[in-house]
């Protein structure tokens, strides 16, 4: 019986030592997997102080101030989506973010939910900037388009209108950015408290 006790002892002393070894072991192989998001990460607690990439303007009116209630690779609809969602209700006016040129729209749809099946229902706006990047206005009202393709844009200029068509389960802006290649990329904006990749559950202020 004795000798039980003393083979169980030292077994629980191995699984003590080898139980925290795997956990650090299993940590570092998450973290190399999980690079970009750890990259976003960086982005948006201002960890990379070296930034040279385009500043945008919020996409909606000077002064005005909305929630940004999903960012990069939030859990509930932007899995591996580096893209932003800010609350706001029907009708509020969507600003071009950066000079550039529709080329891209639709806005005859008066669908929307949280549903498969409004998947494309979306009605939106593509603006192409200079540098071959678009940026993509999505779930705005039906007829909530004021401007139609060809039309050369200035940032600031009101461009639409915000809804809830397409997939969406409440009022509110989708904003991304994609590069030629049709990749998604982070950007970041002109705010209050200077240039910033935004994070979600903060109200950023038009300056």
């Amino acid at each position: 019986m004795f000798q039980l006790f003393i083979e169980d002892y030292k077994l629980l002393k191995v699984k003590k030592i080898l139980i925290p070894i795997l956990f650090v072991l299993l940590f570092q192989t998450i973290s190399f997997a999980q690079t970009p998001q750890h990259s976003i990460h960086d982005l948006k607690t201002g960890k990379w102080k070296t930034d040279t990439t385009y500043v945008y303007q919020l996409p909606y009116t000077l002064g005005k101030r909305y929630l940004l209630i999903q960012g990069y690779n939030s859990s509930f609809s932007h899995k591996n989506e580096i893209a932003l969602d800010f609350k706001m209700k029907k009708g509020t006016p969507i600003c071009a973010a950066r000079d550039g040129v529709v080329t891209a729209l639709r806005e005859d749809s008066d669908k929307g939910g949280f549903k498969p099946e409004f998947l494309s229902e979306g009605n939106f706006i593509v603006v192409l900037h200079n540098d071959s990047t678009e940026a993509h206005y999505w779930h705005l009202q039906k007829d909530g388009a004021i401007v139609k393709e060809g039309d050369t844009v200035k940032t600031g200029q009101i461009i639409g209108y915000s809804g809830n068509t397409g997939y969406s389960a409440f009022p509110h802006l989708h904003f991304e950015v994609v590069n030629k290649l049709g990749q998604q990329i982070p950007t970041r904006f002109s705010t209050k408290k200077g240039m910033l990749y935004l994070r979600p559950g903060r109200k950023y202020k038009r300056v």
